[in-house]
């Protein structure tokens, strides 16, 4: 018995309507990204090679600040300004004893995360030092070996401006002017 059978054409597919989709997408979605954003924190490297001289200059009435910051896991110390800080003289350590932080962490022993570390009262010590050195707007941090970045980061936005006294352009500036040493303190 003789089966007929049917030969089917194919049917070309229509890909025209596909590839418009496609043509329209393709700039939607490179529009609708959002690539990559990188934030800067300005930063200057410590001088390296040997020092210059320096001409004679008259003696100025204060002496320069250095002001520097050691941020350890025991907390903040401030350093450079300890006569404006301690007007009546820096608290007396016992012989071969650390020196206690000026900021010790809010949990009276070691700064776990960067909410242990009081920013606040590191920015109120910092706007003291201001007030003394209004034109100095540098500082040198000197951060332990172990220090997380998140803690430095957020010490550096500490020491750049007081939020809580606003001046007549918004927040006063401190010490922007970041400069980081390497090696531990």
């Amino acid at each position: 018995m003789a089966v007929n059978r049917r030969q089917a054409k194919a049917q070309e597919l229509d890909l025209i309507p596909i590839m418009n989709l496609v043509t329209i997408l393709i700039p939607f979605l490179l529009m609708a990204a959002q690539f990559v954003h990188l934030a800067v924190i300005d930063s200057t490297l410590p001088a390296i090679g040997p020092p210059q001289p320096v001409e004679e200059q008259e003696k100025p009435d204060k002496p320069p600040l250095q002001l520097s910051i050691g941020v350890t896991s025991m907390g903040i110390r401030i350093m450079g300004a300890d006569h404006v800080l301690f007007p009546d003289g820096a608290p007396q350590v016992a012989e071969g004893e650390d020196k206690p932080p000026t900021v010790p962490c809010k949990s009276s022993g070691k700064c776990t995360s960067v909410d242990d570390y009081d920013w606040n009262e590191m920015t109120r010590l910092l706007a003291k030092v201001k007030d003394e050195y209004p034109d100095d707007e540098n500082v040198i941090f000197v951060p332990d070996n172990k220090i997380r970045y998140e803690v430095l980061i957020a010490a550096m936005d500490s020491t750049r401006e007081d939020s809580g006294n606003p001046g007549p352009d918004g927040a006063r500036l401190l010490f922007p002017f970041v400069v980081i040493a390497g090696g531990a303190m």
